[in-house]
């Protein structure tokens, strides 16, 4: 009885710390043209170019992209299409995310934006970001590969959100931290 008794409390906990990790409310956001200065293909704009996250801080991060013109497949290759956003987690517990589009969905050489935002209380440090995209490989509007954990988003192939304290500088993104879990309690980073 204990264990089913722990089994459904851990379910619990994992769902309601997930659950703040999510698509905000509203649909889609304006689009402000910062895609327009990425190369075509290049993805996301990187990790290093974000700013931090103040715990206690109502926060607006803008992420601009440009839909990738290819993604590895075997050996090789496959031409993207149109790419969709399907799910962001891994967020700082209280963020949410939202694209340009109010179906997440971006065609061959199309760009948008990423929007970060709320008010974290979670712990100081670097969140990962969990990206799962669908892709239409085949250019006949289906998706056909979803990517679960997609992190080619830059040249650094990670998305890093970094969470500060109110009396902390914003740090340069360490590559090589594992990374915090949104809403355990846990923190990677020292110093912040």
């Amino acid at each position: 009885m204990r264990k089913n008794l722990f089994i459904v409390f851990s379910l619990a906990m994992f769902l309601s710390i997930n659950s703040d990790a999510q698509h905000c409310g509203e649909a889609s956001i304006a689009d402000n043209g910062a895609s327009a200065k990425l190369k075509d293909g290049s993805g996301f704009s990187g990790s290093y170019a974000l700013p931090c996250v103040q715990q206690g801080a109502y926060t607006e991060l803008t992420v601009p992209f440009k839909l990738f013109t290819t993604i590895p497949h075997g050996n090789g290759d496959d031409t993207v299409y149109q790419m969709r956003i399907d799910q962001i987690s891994n967020l700082p517990e209280g963020m949410c995310w939202l694209s340009t589009k109010a179906d997440n969905i971006y065609k061959m050489n199309e760009g948008g934006n990423l929007m970060f935002r709320g008010i974290t209380k979670d712990n100081t440090g670097q969140f990962t970001l969990n990206i799962t995209m669908s892709f239409d490989t085949n250019g006949d509007g289906t998706f056909d590969r979803t990517n679960v954990n997609y992190n080619k988003v830059s040249k650094t192939g990670k998305m890093i959100l970094r969470v500060i304290n109110s009396s902390a500088s914003c740090e340069m993104v360490d590559y090589s931290l594992p990374g915090n879990i949104a809403g355990s309690g846990v923190t990677t980073a020292s110093g912040q």
